[in-house]
């Protein structure tokens, strides 16, 4: 796969990044609708956020963005800009956290800046605009944000050495974290606030709360930054753990 990708065209590697985030989208609409149906009683919103014709294009201009990024980060590889290769399941898995662990960090900093009132009114209020989610809402963003997310990923890979598996390993995460999150239900149940380390996941209550109270829950994949910044939602506890998540 490496060797085709390398020799690939700019404008195969368009074609199959396009595809790729356009799979991904769609993989992820998918799981969230999903979501909702499986878990009816955990629901933490009492309606999905209505579908709006500026937000269907912005979700399909930030596949495209996306896309563009990905094209972006293969053109550094094939220069050895950035370096991704085939290694063991345990150095991919160990990449996967590393970068999990960094890039948890970079987008709670990213995020806080992004609520800076200037900076939120030109561009992270049109995310907000959500206050419930639906199953778009992952994608809904202002193409600066999409943009500087992208950044803020190759900059990590142009200085860490990233196996192929952990790579997949982590976008794959992301992408289940974010549809998780906006999936207006809880999957996890309220005993995982109890247990060491896995207390620490962002759960789709966690960011529930975000939208509903912007000055809160800054994370993506923990509440490890939120704690230590103090910046988590006071009340996050009392509503993670209520039978059923709902409003």
């Amino acid at each position: 796969m490496l060797e085709q990708l390398r020799a690939a065209s700019l404008a195969e590697a368009w074609l199959f990044f396009l595809a790729a985030n356009g799979g991904i989208f769609a993989g992820s609409v998918v799981l969230c609708w999903g979501l909702g149906s499986w878990f009816p009683r955990k629901r933490l919103f009492d309606r999905w956020e209505a579908l709006r014709p500026i937000e269907v294009i912005a979700a399909l201009i930030s596949v495209i963005l996306n896309a563009g990024v990905s094209v972006g980060g293969w053109l550094l590889w094939t220069e050895d800009v950035i370096t991704i290769g085939p290694t063991s399941l345990w150095r991919s898995a160990f990449d996967g956290l590393v970068m999990l662990l960094a890039m948890d960090f970079g987008m709670y900093v990213f995020h806080r800046l992004a609520h800076r009132p200037s900076l939120y009114r030109l561009f992270h209020g049109f995310h907000h605009r959500h206050e419930a989610t639906n199953p778009i809402s992952l994608f809904v963003l202002h193409p600066v944000e999409v943009v500087g997310f992208g950044a803020l990923m190759i900059l990590f890979l142009m200085v860490y050495p990233m196996t192929l598996g952990g790579l997949i390993g982590y976008l794959t995460l992301n992408v289940l974290f974010g549809t998780i999150g906006h999936s207006g239900v809880e999957p996890f149940p309220p005993s995982l606030r109890c247990i060491p380390v896995a207390g620490l996941v962002g759960t789709s209550t966690f960011h529930a709360e975000h939208h509903e109270h912007p000055d809160y829950n800054f994370g993506f994949y923990t509440l490890f930054w939120d704690l230590i910044f103090g910046t988590l939602d006071p009340e996050y506890d009392k509503r993670f753990k209520q039978e059923p998540h709902q409003e």
